[in-house]
């Protein structure tokens, strides 16, 4: 069956952990920013290095590729061109601020990152409760050396996850995703056994590995593109995956979806996220009306309410915690390879680590969160932590 649709008003579960476990007083959730970049890996040690020059104490590290449109002329000047698909490597930096750095921390690394220049990356920041045993730390930054204009970034985005369990699927959604022109896919790969083992004898079929969508896009358009998703990977039926959104605060996208000989002064990606620039939004290229939203949603709906909890820890010790959060209620989990990254790597041997994301409904939040908690080595293990993020629409096959 799907998850159940909440009918109650719109809230923050993220909001609602952090008064619970603030009252409890045992572990000290953190309002922080996570700042996530992009980057080719060309680029990694310029990027990792500037990280740490803000005086950012670790961030985790995983690989990935971004894909996009390669345009090129026919042979013996036939008329008209040929496209296909180009893959580039690129590293995913992840790593944690305090909220009120967070403006400060994007501008610096868009700035010696030149993010702004399209091809080089993309950079955005969610706002989200952390449990870890680091203290808050202030960036050495001044305002005045790292301040860009805002009409360089664009808001009202939604990060949109699409887990996959049939192979070569991915490049399919990411193809669906240039032909909308969202932005440029990036694809990772992680593993799950999870949803896999409900499935009875079907589950022979169906590979514990996974490719994972990531696509920036604007919220107003979110959940019809995500309906786009959904027919076009067909995660209505079992054991297929699932796709969930969390909310953007702020970000720099990536619009150089197509890259070859250019025939023209700028390409319509530049002109777009020109366009993006001096809107300081995306709402003007609302791609559905809305009869066609009607439309959609007689065939597909999402759930409201959910949260994204995200778990870093050990490669020893994910199993146990992922047994906890599936008993206390957690479903969708993916596990992923990462790399943490420190100032000064001789301060402290660390092992293997993975990241852990599971998808849970509002009302589950709280008791998951518990279950991990009680499991896990928050507060005593440097590398260890738990993030929490609403999720404010997902679409989630269970039994």
């Amino acid at each position: 069956m799907l998850v159940e649709k909440n009918s109650e008003n719109v809230f923050s579960p993220s909001r609602e952990v952090w008064r619970t476990q603030m009252k409890r007083g045992i572990y000290s959730p953190h309002r922080v920013s996570r700042i996530t970049c992009i980057v080719n890996k060309l680029f990694s040690d310029k990027i990792a290095e500037y990280i740490f020059k803000m005086g950012v104490n670790s961030a985790f590290v995983e690989s990935g590729r971004t894909v996009r449109e390669y345009v090129q002329s026919r042979t013996f000047r036939i008329f008209g061109s040929t496209t296909k698909m180009q893959n580039t490597p690129v590293d995913i930096f992840r790593f944690t601020v305090h909220r009120r750095d967070a403006r400060l921390a994007t501008d610096y690394l868009t700035k010696v990152g030149e993010f702004q220049v399209p091809g080089r990356g993309m950079i955005f920041y969610q706002d989200l409760i952390e449990f870890t045993k680091k203290e808050q730390i202030y960036l050495n930054l001044e305002e005045s050396e790292s301040k860009l204009e805002d009409s360089l970034y664009v808001n009202k985005l939604s990060y949109v996850v699409c887990v996959l369990s049939v192979q070569g699927m991915g490049d399919k959604i990411a193809k669906l995703a240039l032909d909308l022109g969202i932005c440029v896919p990036l694809i990772t790969h992680s593993s799950s056994s999870d949803l896999r083992d409900q499935l009875g004898l079907i589950r022979i079929t169906i590979s514990p590995e996974k490719e994972v969508v990531h696509l920036i896009m604007p919220e107003q358009d979110s959940e019809n593109i995500i309906k786009l998703l959904l027919e076009e990977g067909k995660l209505d039926r079992p054991g297929r995956g699932f796709i969930y959104k969390t909310p953007v605060s702020f970000g720099l996208i990536d619009g150089r979806l197509r890259i070859g000989k250019q025939e023209y002064a700028a390409s319509i990606e530049q002109i777009i996220t020109a366009i993006d620039q001096l809107k300081g939004n995306t709402a003007w290229r609302k791609r559905f009306d809305m009869f066609e939203s009607e439309k959609m949603q007689k065939n597909l709906w999402l759930p409201n309410d959910n949260c994204e909890i995200s778990l870093v820890t050990d490669e020893d010790n994910i199993d146990s915690l992922k047994s906890a959060g599936m008993k206390a209620g957690a479903t969708g989990s993916t596990v992923a390879r990462v790399k943490i990254l420190i100032p000064n790597p001789k301060r402290q041997k660390l092992s293997s680590l993975v990241t852990s994301n599971f998808c849970v409904t509002a009302q589950k939040t709280d008791a998951v969160v518990d279950a991990l908690l009680q499991k896990s080595a928050v507060g005593v293990k440097f590398s260890e932590r738990i993030q929490v993020l609403d999720s404010p629409a997902a679409y989630i096959y269970t039994l």
